[in-house]
């Protein structure tokens, strides 16, 4: 991603209402699979700008890795320990590493030449019972100024996403569309953005109303609270959880 992409992000991201909802779903993730565990070792592929590994941190030993030296840059400005550069691709790390690996938003990446290959990197590196919670974006008929500027290539049907943890050794405990509630208003946003052929732009506004900041914040943590109850039937996002067998 552009430089100054990470640069919005490393501003935004304390509070902008899409890394709050990314961080409560890491929350409750490990709420619900590791209740008491306080020493786990502990994956976010994909780093960004840091703030995940930071989270991590307080549930054990939690590592970062990317694949951009911009992102690394603002790992060590945030003064994130054990962050290093690396490919999903190629993960730097031995076999049965590490407890749980998080992936918030990689997978989507143009860098992600072979997706199926990245999730077979994720098991590897997992321990026998590990699991990898994998959130991203979805639903093609989304695709737009948004993706072009974040050099996203696609975005995961439940069908698609679900076959391809399943082949990468997964058992697929979780999976679900998310973000529904702003579904249709995004779809219309991104439909007239193509007939209007508008150019590639990040809809992250670091200036954002923090009133309505607040809002999209309540109804996106309403919705993942939800999926402890329903599965949504299409969504903005996608969040699975897969397990790598004992």
């Amino acid at each position: 991603m552009d430089r100054k992409i990470y640069g919005i992000m490393y501003k935004t991201e304390e509070k902008y209402w899409w890394y709050a909802g990314e961080r409560f779903i890491v929350m409750q993730f490990l709420a619900k699979y590791y209740p008491s565990a306080k020493n786990l070792k502990l994956l976010d592929v994909g780093c960004g700008t840091g703030i995940n590994v930071k989270l991590l941190n307080k549930y054990g030993m939690a590592y970062g890795i990317d694949v951009s030296d911009d992102a690394l840059s603002y790992c060590k400005l945030r003064k994130i320990p054990r962050v290093k550069k690396s490919d999903v691709m190629d993960i730097k790390f031995k076999d049965e590493t590490f407890d749980a690996v998080t992936s918030l938003g990689v997978f989507y990446h143009k860098n992600i030449i072979d997706d199926l290959r990245g999730m077979g990197e994720t098991f590897r590196i997992l321990k026998p019972g590990g699991r990898l919670l994998f959130f991203d974006c979805a639903m093609m008929q989304l695709y737009g100024n948004h993706d072009l500027a974040f050099q996203g290539i696609r975005r995961y049907s439940k069908k698609e996403l679900k076959s391809k943890l399943e082949k990468a050794g997964f058992e697929v405990e979780e999976i679900s569309y998310v973000n529904s509630l702003l579904f249709t208003p995004l779809l219309i946003k991104r439909k007239l953005e193509r007939l209007a052929n508008s150019s590639p732009k990040s809809e992250i506004q670091a200036g954002i109303n923090p009133a309505l900041n607040s809002i999209l914040t309540f109804i996106f943590k309403l919705e993942i609270l939800g999926l402890k109850y329903l599965k949504y039937p299409f969504g903005i996002n996608i969040v699975a959880v897969g397990r790598k067998p004992e």
